[in-house]
């Protein structure tokens, strides 16, 4: 029976992640091995079982993980870039979905139940467990109306068949494994305005973090 990982065992993924992301990305150059490693490596420890001493095994069921960015030829959807495992639906309009969700408020989405989300964009039917998507914001807007502002630009993706797959501190895990790599894959400014109508939230959130920077 699959049961919910504890934390000793989580603890030991995470590390076992960071470790090999230390070993293979010094080489790592382009944004797309850079995404391919990191994609690798994420599912593949995802779904590794692990056990524990009472022989129960545990692993994350990951369904998918990947990258979305923001179209720059038509900034009302999201692309996918790199990915393991379903088959990804691309592009997906800004206005639907998690990723969308994340996109519109500038903010980072948790969902521990998908099947409870209005927005959920079920690319896979047989997926009825966790999604977690962590943003990449832009450099600043160097000239024009937005100078100084940032957007998100791009999106980590990763869903689970387990509900409630993780909790708070893994969330962090990971958010500070995104930091490490995001920008190396999404780096710069964009290269298209910010529609009003889709980043209004996120430009005021770009404006609370500058002025607490």
């Amino acid at each position: 029976m699959l049961l919910q990982m504890p934390p000793k065992l989580k603890n030991e993924m995470f590390n076992s992640i960071e470790s090999r992301l230390d070993s293979y990305m010094d080489s790592r150059t382009y944004p797309d091995e850079i995404a391919t490693t990191l994609n690798f490596i994420l599912k593949d420890e995802f779904e590794r079982y692990r056990t524990d001493i009472d022989e129960n095994y545990y692993n994350l069921k990951p369904v998918f993980v990947g990258e979305y960015f923001v179209d720059p030829k038509n900034p009302y959807q999201t692309r996918v870039f790199c990915h393991q495992g379903t088959e990804a639906c691309s592009p997906i309009p800004i206005k639907r979905g998690v990723i969308g969700r994340g996109i519109r408020t500038g903010k980072d989405q948790y969902v521990s139940d998908v099947t409870k989300d209005k927005d959920h964009v079920g690319c896979d039917p047989n997926m009825e467990g966790s999604e977690l998507v962590l943003l990449t914001w832009s450099d600043p807007y160097s000239s024009g109306p937005y100078k100084d502002c940032k957007i998100p630009l791009a999106a980590l993706d990763l869903d689970f068949n387990v509900k409630n797959a993780l909790e708070q501190e893994d969330i962090l895990r990971l958010r500070r494994i995104w930091d490490l790599w995001g920008k190396r894959i999404f780096p710069g400014e964009p290269s298209f305005l910010p529609k009003k109508d889709i980043y209004k939230a996120a430009l005021s959130e770009s404006l609370l973090i500058k002025r607490s920077a």
